[in-house]
């Protein structure tokens, strides 16, 4: 016949106990050291190419995109730049002095973007951010305005804009044409505004993480 089983001494239960107790401390010790590598590894990694930081549906980087629109906007002071200049009859040239302050804010607001992209820094795009808002909102005082003349049937605003001496349907058609274009406008400097803007949390959220990667470093 078999012997019975002798019980543990409670010094033996105590023990076995305390093994399994540290065990499972150390199990939860590693499981936390490899969360937190997995953490640190994500975190020291940044994602450049996140969905924040595209535009055009996602076919191009707010940095590629605020370095066109840069440019574009380049060409386009040195054609009207250019106009000016060669302009021969004296109705067409414009008052040089009026015409030489935005180009002249243009200019500066262009200066300090480029510097902002070059070096990354965020506060050199708050010029061309406040010059795209003050173009988006005149353009839309214009839309506005030519839609209550259109409504109206009045020429008295529509006269700076449009040729009021045409026919009535050839004036109608002028003045159409000239809000589908200022529309087509407001809609290139909306996409422009909310390229840079996008380029602004971009190299914003660069900093942020140089500065919480030399915190983590330092630490």
């Amino acid at each position: 016949m078999d012997s019975p089983k002798t019980p543990r001494s409670p010094k033996v239960l105590s023990h076995h106990n305390s093994m399994k107790s540290l065990r499972s401390v150390r199990s939860q010790k590693s499981m936390r050291s490899l969360k937190s590598q997995k953490s640190t590894q994500s975190i020291r990694i940044f994602n450049h190419h996140h969905d924040t930081y595209q535009t055009c549906f996602g076919f191009m980087h707010v940095k590629i995109a605020t370095c066109s629109i840069g440019f574009f906007a380049l060409l386009g002071v040195c054609l009207s730049l250019m106009y000016c200049v060669f302009t021969s009859q004296e109705q067409r040239r414009p008052n040089m002095k009026l015409y030489a302050i935005p180009m002249i804010i243009v200019i500066i607001a262009l200066l300090y973007m480029f510097v902002g992209i070059l070096q990354q820094k965020a506060h050199l795009l708050f010029a061309f951010i406040a010059l795209q808002i003050s173009i988006v909102f005149g353009i839309a005082i214009l839309i506005v305005i030519i839609l209550i003349s259109v409504a109206c049937n009045t020429t008295f605003i529509l006269r700076f804009f449009v040729d009021t001496s045409l026919s009535q349907s050839e004036y109608t058609k002028t003045a159409l044409t000239a809000l589908v274009g200022l529309s087509f406008q407001l809609g290139i400097h909306i996409w422009a505004l909310r390229a840079v803007c996008g380029c602004y949390r971009y190299f914003t959220d660069i900093h942020k993480f140089d500065v919480r990667q030399a915190q983590a470093n330092y630490v």
